[in-house]
């Protein structure tokens, strides 16, 4: 290291002078620290080029594609009758009709999984209109005026008479289980307020009695839950053959014994006994085989379910009151939906409250009614997209 001590005096006489001598020395002192070698306590730093934006980078393809965003083409609204979807095509799923006049936990399920089936039997001509509705209605027993009442199942002779009244002016026809399924499953023509009279078990008494004046008034029909046991009440047998034979009493299996009441627990030899033993019994004595199935204590699970299905029976009854039924409706609680048929599982009505669920079916007839023709185009043309061919309105 040059070392370079400058010791000046300065005074005014010789200010020019020292100013240019001092100005020689400073350039002597820069020239020669440039030519000495440097010296630096820290490491002079290394500095790594980053690539410019043109260099290429090597990209090493993979198996894996990224995600592509996925488009549904709905086929265009000029489709010919010929147009059938295929097993590919994403259909866009109808909207279905509900209503907040169901009670809580009760929701309407549907159980046709051919949309194009239903709404062709939905929409014709010669079936039901939209927003027809059945009330199932369940009784046991009608007692005298006056008699106290113990049993929620049962109603006064009073009670019953207003009911009878009150559905007339409501315009409620009977129909019987064959039309009840035929509805259901092909929506066949039936009244637009329907709704099935069903007796549990062996009562034959209050049919004669209470009944039959009634359905010869109104042209109504009776269903019989009837109780198979061939050798039991042989009285009840006679006077059955009776009703039977005036063509307005619709006989049904309420079981073999009517005293199974069904629970998990429950065999499936006592399940098959009890349903399966029932059948010939009655199409013996009546000539016709039963096709729907009274739950006895309105219990049932989903393999007794199975079983009636194994049997022949297309339709069961519980003792729960959802709501009316409709065509690919039916109102259902958490216990019902859990056994998947919805068939099998019908509401019903309880006698003690009908008036009620008659209003009830009226205000939601009104509403599918209404939904209906809201919705007919959009229903039109979502069968004439997926499913080919046109659907018209029923007169």
């Amino acid at each position: 290291m040059v070392k370079l001590i400058i010791t000046t005096h300065f005074s005014p006489s010789r200010n020019k002078r020292n100013i240019k001598l001092l100005l020689v020395v400073l350039l002597l002192c820069c020239w020669l620290i440039a030519c000495s070698k440097p010296t630096s306590l820290f490491p002079t730093p290394v500095f790594t080029p980053l690539p410019s934006k043109t260099v290429a980078v090597k990209r090493t393809p993979t198996n894996t594609q990224p995600p592509t965003s996925t488009i549904t083409t709905i086929p265009s609204a000029t489709a010919t009758q010929t147009h059938t979807p295929t097993a590919s095509a994403t259909l866009v799923p109808l909207e279905e009709f509900t209503t907040r006049l169901l009670r809580e936990g009760v929701l309407p399920v549907s159980y046709f999984k051919d949309q194009c089936a239903y709404l062709q039997m939905r929409w014709s001509k010669d079936g039901s209109v939209p927003g027809t509705v059945v009330v199932p209605i369940m009784f046991h027993s009608i007692v005298q005026n006056g008699t106290r009442i113990n049993d929620p199942k049962d109603i006064s002779a009073e009670d019953f008479l207003t009911f009878v009244n009150y559905a007339k002016s409501l315009g409620f026809e009977t129909i019987t289980s064959g039309e009840l399924l035929r509805f259901m499953t092909d929506n066949e023509r039936i009244p637009a307020r329907s709704m099935m009279i069903i007796v549990d078990d062996r009562r034959p008494g209050l049919i004669r009695e209470w009944l039959m004046p009634v359905l010869e008034q109104n042209e109504w029909t009776v269903t019989s839950a009837y109780i198979a046991d061939p050798d039991s009440l042989q009285w009840a047998w006679d006077l059955m053959d009776q009703l039977f034979s005036s063509g307005r009493m619709d006989v049904q299996s309420h079981g073999y014994t009517g005293q199974l009441y069904i629970v998990p627990e429950t065999s499936e030899e006592q399940i098959k006994n009890e349903i399966w033993n029932s059948t010939p019994v009655l199409e013996e004595h009546f000539g016709t085989r039963p096709i729907a199935f009274m739950w006895p204590g309105g219990n049932f699970t989903p393999l007794s379910v199975q079983i009636a299905r194994e049997g022949g029976y297309e339709l069961g009854f519980s003792a729960y009151s959802r709501g009316p039924l409709m065509f690919n409706w039916v109102p259902l609680g958490e216990e019902e939906r859990a056994v998947y048929d919805p068939l099998m599982v019908l509401p019903r009505a309880w006698s003690s409250a009908v008036n009620v669920n008659l209003d009830e079916a009226v205000k939601i007839s009104e509403q599918a009614t209404a939904y209906a023709d809201e919705n007919f185009q959009i229903e039109a043309d979502w069968y004439r997209t997926y499913c080919g061919g046109e659907i018209g309105r029923t007169p």
